[in-house]
């Protein structure tokens, strides 16, 4: 997310942009380098098994140029660490990606399958170099920074005791004011962007269990899925820019390829900021609301609940501001499941439509014959999958929760290099699938194509259900709810 200013008059204010970045690259550094010697691992056992002198210097090869663009990756990750922002990739990163991904599907086109095995293995290597030499570099990187900064640290220990204190802890929000009374608020550095990378690194994973580990045809497509539908999900930063003149809280979500989401909530109908307890929970469950005299929304829970709660107040450190910048007055209530039936209800059928999707997404997987080796069409599906999934639940939840605020992210911004949505390229990716199992089947008859065929369709449907339940359960806690009070 754009936490710089947008305006060259617009200068800081207050606050410090990333606060807590140098302890946030450790666990990031952490996640890249075990990811990246588990996939080495495996890929050097199965290419160790050929004995092919000329393939091992290729996998040589690919591991050099793989550290070299881990080495330019590193510096990116930091800067986003530093500015406490969405990861954002590159234009020459895309291309780069996408010919990579053509490699692979180009490679696994060939009939034989022993052939397939060697040369996704050796394909492997490229993406665990790039792990290993982002997580060194990270590692060289905050080392270095802490010894040029170790004199600094030293004089005004004893003034910043507490900020320190508040920079280790995952709770505390980072707030930041400009000069044209501007506030962004958005969790520390710490506390998102481990969270952040470690999603694109289960993103990778989950491919990586899908086309290496020898296991059932089941267990590796649940685990492929659940890897990757997690990462796709976790793969998002939160900011609420406060905008005071205009009385506007805009909500900013960040994401791949539909996860993004965009709010702009006009203040000025509202009177108080509310923390509204259920009673039935004792409190442990609550929710918080802008309330005015004809109408309420509820914040997503994903800014209101913290995931460590060790301060007491932490929690409502949002609210505490959201009524500073906007003058808002502060109401505690209780009330029973009855009325606070507008949040439960539409939240209660997001969850339940999440979890029947991922049953019978389970279901289908476990059930139902799946492909018995790895092919072009399965990459391609498990890529379609991922790219359409966010776009269809974001369809059912609107269904389920109609009081759900629709996005206000603007598409011309979003599309303006391609005419193309990335719903329609993963119906399209779908499409290319589906249709190149059915060439590659055996045409003497159309009941022989269909069960040729149809492993890869049980396969898609049940990818394809999974996902959508977890991008629903995601969204349940991203998306804010909207009630008229008549």
């Amino acid at each position: 997310m754009q936490v710089s200013p947008s305006q060259p008059e617009r200068q800081l204010i207050s606050g410090k942009v990333g606060w807590g970045w140098r302890q946030a690259t450790l666990p990031i550094s952490a996640n890249f380098g075990f990811a990246g010697f588990l996939i080495l691992i495996v890929a050097i056992a199965q290419l160790w098994r050929v004995g092919d002198l000329n393939f091992l210097a290729i996998a040589i090869l690919l591991a050099g140029v793989g550290f070299s663009i881990g080495i330019y990756t590193a510096r990116s990750v930091v800067e986003v660490c530093r500015q406490n922002s969405e990861y954002v990739f590159s234009q020459l990163q895309l291309i780069s990606i996408t010919a990579y991904w053509l490699v692979l599907v180009a490679g696994l086109s060939k009939s034989s399958e022993d052939f397939n095995n060697f040369f996704v293995a050796l394909w492997w290597i490229l993406p665990a170099a790039i792990f290993i030499s982002i997580s060194a570099s990270l590692v060289l990187r905050s080392a270095k920074s802490k010894s040029t900064n170790n004199k600094q640290v030293k004089q005004i220990k004893t003034q910043t005791t507490e900020a320190a204190s508040a920079d280790t802890s995952v709770d505390i929000l980072n707030v930041v004011a400009y000069s044209d009374q501007t506030v962004l608020v958005s969790p520390s550095s710490l506390s998102q962007q481990p969270r952040q990378f470690n999603s694109l690194i289960l993103i990778l994973l989950g491919f990586f269990f899908w086309t290496m580990l020898d296991f059932s045809n089941s267990i590796r497509a649940i685990a492929a899925i659940t890897f990757t539908i997690t990462g796709l999900t976790g793969f998002f930063t939160w900011q609420a820019q406060l905008r005071s003149p205009e009385k506007i809280l805009h909500l900013k979500f960040s994401g791949l390829w539909g996860i993004a989401a965009e709010y702009a909530i006009n203040l000025r109908p509202f009177s108080c900021l509310s923390v509204v307890k259920l009673q039935e929970a004792n409190g442990e469950l609550n929710w918080m609301q802008l309330s005015g005299s004809d109408r309420e929304i509820t914040i997503p829970l994903t800014m209101t609940m913290l995931t460590n709660q060790a301060k007491e107040g932490t929690e409502d450190q949002l609210g505490q501001i959201l009524r500073e910048e906007f003058h808002l007055a502060k109401q505690e209530t209780e009330r029973d499941s009855l009325g606070l039936a507008n949040v439960l209800l539409p939240q209660g059928a997001g969850i339940l439509a999440g979890v029947v999707f991922i049953a019978v997404g389970g279901l289908l997987l476990f059930l139902f014959p799946l492909p018995t080796k790895l092919s072009a069409e399965s990459a391609i599906a498990w890529l379609g999958v991922c790219i359409v999934s966010p776009a269809i639940a974001r369809f059912f939840l609107q269904l389920v929760a109609p009081n759900s605020l629709q996005s206000d992210r603007s598409t011309h911004s979003v599309h303006k290099t391609t005419h193309l949505q990335a719903w329609e390229i993963g119906t399209a990716l779908l499409l290319i699938s589906a249709f190149i199992s059915t060439q590659t089947a055996d045409k003497t008859t159309s009941l022989i194509t269909f069960n040729q065929a149809a492993p890869l369709l049980t396969l898609i449907s049940g990818w394809l259900s999974m996902s959508i339940g977890v991008c629903i359960l995601a969204f349940v806690r991203r998306t804010p709810l909207w009630n008229t009070n008549y």
